[in-house]
């Protein structure tokens, strides 16, 4: 049996290590938030050096490329031989900073996937996300049957850094989709046309789609409790700025969809699910 250490008890963290524990699967987590671990209901470690020394394979699901160089850097620090062991990192970071993991790992004797998940909270608990890899093609194939049990759709994408790029290529349209049916919500609003009855012909209509779908009842609501944060959306929409910016390719929309993401962090909703981007446009048409 693979024994599986898992770092990261997050919105996304949590539901995936608790469907590998669910699936029969050795596991044991670690949180740099001892009270997340402890109350995770899931077994736990509270040194990282525990769980690096007993687990076999080690899987990062962090915040960004900050936290994942700190906590790389940890377990590196820890001086731990971590030769043979396998390393996934399923965080949504810059695809500099997988290379940099992927190096440090390799160079230490360890193997390396980088493999971001495509999908929110509820695919997460489903265990239905969409999941890109990138590195060894013979390590991925070892540790397919991890992949199956967290989503529905696996693919390979090669060399290091594409499977981080591709993410973030989808979510500069997951962002965008959000922003649009937001201000297309808050238009038929304003002109005084039922929201309910707005919603239903756009899923019926050229808004029909899976972010519509997972969101409609959010913007009916304005409930927005967090599947997929303002801070999350706006950090991915920035690497992804910065790539297209290193390969002189312009994009427009996803740098005003960054500016509205931007606007809902200044309005203090960087915690709350993306879907509150809808205030951004309440605030610019005076709306309650």
């Amino acid at each position: 049996m693979k024994k599986i250490g898992w770092i990261g008890l997050g919105h996304m963290g949590l539901p995936m290590a608790k469907n590998l524990k669910n699936a029969g699967y050795d596991i044991h987590v670690w949180n740099r938030t001892l009270e997340k671990a402890e109350e995770s209901g899931l077994p736990y470690k509270e040194k990282l050096e525990d769980l690096i020394k007993e687990k076999d394979i080690i899987i990062t699901m962090l915040f960004g490329s900050e936290s994942v160089k700190e906590v790389y850097s940890q377990i590196f620090d820890t001086g731990i031989d971590i030769k043979d062991k396998t390393f996934i990192d399923m965080t949504t970071i810059h695809p500099d900073t997988a290379k940099w993991v992927a190096e440090e790992v390799i160079k230490r004797g360890g193997n390396f996937l980088e493999a971001p998940v495509l999908g929110s909270v509820i695919p997460a608990e489903k265990g239905e996300l969409t999941i890109v890899v990138s590195g060894d093609e013979e390590i991925y194939e070892k540790n397919l049957d991890i992949f199956q049990v967290l989503g529905k759709a696996i693919f390979y994408m090669g060399n290091y850094g594409v499977a981080s790029t591709m993410k973030l290529i989808n979510n500069t349209v997951l962002g965008s989709f959000m922003a649009v049916l937001a201000e297309a919500y808050a238009f038929a609003k304003k002109v005084g046309i039922d929201p309910k009855l707005a919603l239903d012909v756009l899923s019926n209509g050229a808004g029909q789609s899976l972010v519509l779908n997972a969101k409609k009842e959010k913007l009916l609501n304005e409930d927005y409790s967090t599947h997929f944060s303002v801070s999350l959306i706006h950090k991915d929409l920035t690497y992804a700025l910065d790539i297209a910016q290193r390969n002189k390719y312009p994009v427009f929309l996803t740098a005003t969809t960054r500016e509205l993401f931007n606007s809902a962090k200044a309005h203090d909703l960087s915690e709350k699910d993306f879907s509150a981007v809808l205030e951004v446009f309440k605030k610019l048409s005076n709306m309650k």
